[in-house]
């Protein structure tokens, strides 16, 4: 296990009491500062390790590892020389440099791959949930804590494509989006958030609908969607539970 690892090892136990978190900061920024000359690499093991933590976490249980990044983030990391340790344009520990690429890169799951074990299914529910949560704390679009991008395209994979049956793994996760973040996504709907390029196009039953983003009309859509997957799908709470909370946004 990495030294980083190690650290937020006790964050996952949900009866650790709260100083834990900051002794874990502590170490990283020690951490840091000793891998100055190769801060690059240290990042990529640090949130590399945050999210292997994360991903073995239920979400009832994150409050402390979502509490550690709030943190590290008031926090700054310095060289020998007490200059602040900066990577790709990044601030150490500011702007979380790697942390949204990593992000990125984990993200290359088919959630509506049948043959999915139950704990590659338990994993994505627990990061989605961890990012849903952390895009609830977040205040200001593409903050290191925003990820409503990952929202909309969890969305669109669940509900906005042509299947002959829900594919249970994406709506779990897009009901999880609903769930943490839901107050962040009516919002940004309402707003008509735009997003560039194709990042925010529509899904394949909806390709006429034009939407670059969030959306008022978009929004409805995905209710709709997901009350008519939700009698689909008998007695699942969870996507039960996120219907009735767009029902109240």
């Amino acid at each position: 296990m990495s030294a980083p690892a190690e650290l937020l090892k006790p964050l996952t136990d949900p009866s650790a009491t709260p100083d834990i978190v900051t002794t874990a900061v502590r170490g990283f920024n020690t951490q840091a500062s000793a891998s100055a000359s190769s801060i690059g690499d240290f990042l990529w093991d640090a949130f590399n390790a945050v999210f292997q933590a994360a991903g073995r976490t239920p979400p009832a249980h994150q409050t402390h590892l979502l509490d550690f990044l709030a943190q590290l983030r008031q926090t700054t990391a310095t060289d020998a020389e007490g200059k602040v340790l900066r990577y790709e344009d990044g601030a150490v520990w500011r702007d979380l440099p790697t942390f949204g690429w990593i992000a990125r890169d984990l993200w290359n799951f088919d959630a509506t791959d049948p043959k999915s074990t139950a704990e590659e299914r338990s994993q994505r529910e627990n990061w989605t949930a961890f990012l849903a949560q952390l895009t609830a704390r977040s205040n200001s679009e593409n903050g290191p804590f925003d990820f409503s991008l990952f929202a909309l395209w969890a969305m669109r994979d669940a509900l906005e494509e042509e299947r002959d049956e829900a594919p249970k793994g994406a709506v779990r996760l897009a009901a999880l989006w609903v769930r943490f973040a839901g107050e962040k996504l009516r919002k940004l709907s309402a707003d008509r958030h735009r997003l560039g390029g194709n990042m925010g196009a529509c899904g394949g039953k909806y390709g006429d609908c034009g939407w670059k983003g969030f959306d008022e009309d978009r929004w409805r859509t995905w209710r709709e969607e997901l009350r008519e997957v939700s009698g689909k799908m008998g007695e699942d709470e969870l996507v039960k539970a996120a219907v009735a909370k767009m029902d109240e946004l």
